[in-house]
């Protein structure tokens, strides 16, 4: 009796250890409809992740997308700084008509994290500065597997307008892309992103695994197929644009506007350029070296048929430029020295037998890999529950899995998984109706992890 009153002792011990261990994902909060996700706004430093797509038909449709729309999560004055992890679900139907600046389904963003999530068929129609489908404005933060689909129409002279981010400044930007259709009036514009750029302090941004489809249309200059401005310390690497891109000058297939010591690494271009003036199949303006300053640009291409120019680079110096034709742009070999081990892969049924980056061929989902990046356990739902509830969980590699539930005593109440599981995400459903009211545990065990969640049954 004394060794199992101390194995329980010894239980609860270890259960709020692993508790404490893992208060900021027992902190994450579920969204599940548009008022959930308004109520971000009253907790911008929190965590959340989205528990299911959210469309049209969502609750609160209707009372937040009418009229102006959408009212952007987080301002200039209080920006969003948390954790926000789309869990590989959408969101629909996103409408913003408004004339002040910083539009998107987050407006203004610093020191955070957006991963996982799509806005897709959205539709923006806006004034103002920085306005992206998914975000206005970046200040050093990561974005990981993110993507946008939908029209963004701005008018008036202001400047920072992409499909998926109006202006990132510091920070990462990874395995994310954009479809979204680009019409502005203004400058800095982009299908991915208007401006890449670095905070003095903190360093550059990094657009890494990264793409984007839709056209960009503008009056103005500084417009580009992925980014309209890239600078500052900035690195764009592995990535690509394919939409056509018109401006009145300094317009790119990849980026308008490529200035001081940015670098770009192993990207290309295949849109239909056109403008008036330093027109580039790959960059329309590279600034010369100020000093010791200069950017680089290595192993990058433009297709010189499908972009309508024989020039890789409308004004500045050509190193690192390379054009080639339609047939070429379509062979592994033209693209020497780029990873064609875990980063790039040819498929002449993807991209029109352009490149296309690994986590887009067939065995992965366009938001990204269907692989998890990591292990996780998510908080049951409904939670308070009566009688059942859904544990929901992901593996990021292949193990033997045991999922199992307990009292507060240490005492084995259930055990729901115990067997071989492939990488993936996984949900199993608990009925509790024969038990009592209280405070349960749930604990995965997968190779040599353990994770702990608590879940409380009221009947």
């Amino acid at each position: 009796m004394d060794m199992q009153l101390q194995t329980g002792a010894l239980f609860i011990i270890l259960a709020l250890l692993l508790t404490a261990g893992i208060q900021t994902t027992q902190a994450q909060t579920e969204i599940r409809d548009w008022n959930d996700l308004t109520n971000v706004r009253t907790s911008l430093g929190g965590s959340f992740i989205l528990a299911n797509d959210i469309d049209e038909e969502s609750e609160g449709y209707s009372t937040y997308n009418t009229g102006d729309g959408w009212e952007p999560l987080g301002s200039e004055s209080s920006p969003f700084t948390g954790v926000f992890d789309g869990n590989d679900h959408t969101i629909s139907g996103l409408k913003i008509s408004r004339s002040t600046g910083d539009n998107g389904l987050f407006g203004y963003v610093d020191q955070a994290t957006i991963k996982n999530l799509g806005v897709i068929n959205a539709e923006l129609n806006v004034q103002g500065e920085f306005n992206g489908v998914l975000v206005g404005r970046i200040f050093n933060s990561t974005m990981e597997y993110c993507y946008s689909t939908g029209t963004l129409t701005q008018t008036g002279p202001d400047t920072h307008h992409g499909g998926l981010i109006g202006r990132i400044h510091a920070g990462t930007l990874f395995g994310s892309w954009s479809s979204v259709t680009v019409q502005t009036e203004g400058r800095f514009a982009g299908g991915l992103t208007g401006t890449i750029t670095s905070i003095t302090d903190v360093g550059g941004a990094t657009v890494e695994q990264s793409y984007a489809t839709g056209n960009v249309v503008s009056d103005f200059r500084w417009i580009g197929g992925l980014a309209g401005q890239f600078g500052g310390t900035s690195i764009i690497l592995d990535s690509y644009a394919t939409g056509n891109v018109t401006g009145s000058s300094q317009v790119g297939g990849l980026v308008g506007y490529h200035w001081r010591g940015s670098e770009i690494y192993s990207s290309y271009s295949t849109g239909l350029v056109s403008g008036e003036e330093e027109i580039g199949g790959l960059i329309g303006h590279r600034d010369p070296p100020q000093g010791d300053v200069q950017g680089k640009v290595e192993t990058s291409f433009w297709d010189t048929e499908s972009s309508g120019t024989s020039q890789g680079v409308g004004f500045g110096e050509t190193a690192g430029v390379n054009g080639r034709s339609t047939d070429q742009m379509k062979t592994e070999s033209t693209f020497a020295g780029w990873n064609f081990s875990t980063v790039w892969a040819m498929d002449e049924e993807l991209n029109d037998g352009y490149p296309v980056l690994m986590f887009q061929l067939p065995t992965s989902s366009e938001a990204g890999p269907q692989i998890p990046q990591d292990m996780a356990l998510n908080q049951n739902y409904p939670n308070p529950f009566n009688p059942s509830t859904v544990i929901s969980y992901s593996l990021n590699e292949s193990r033997n899995v045991r999922l199992s539930v307990y009292d507060v005593t240490g005492r084995l109440i259930s055990v729901l998984v115990d067997q071989q599981q492939a990488p993936g995400a996984y949900q199993v459903n608990w009925d509790a109706g024969q038990l009592s009211s209280g405070v349960y545990i749930y604990r995965l065990e997968a190779g040599n992890q353990i994770l702990m969640r608590r879940m409380s049954l009221v009947k």
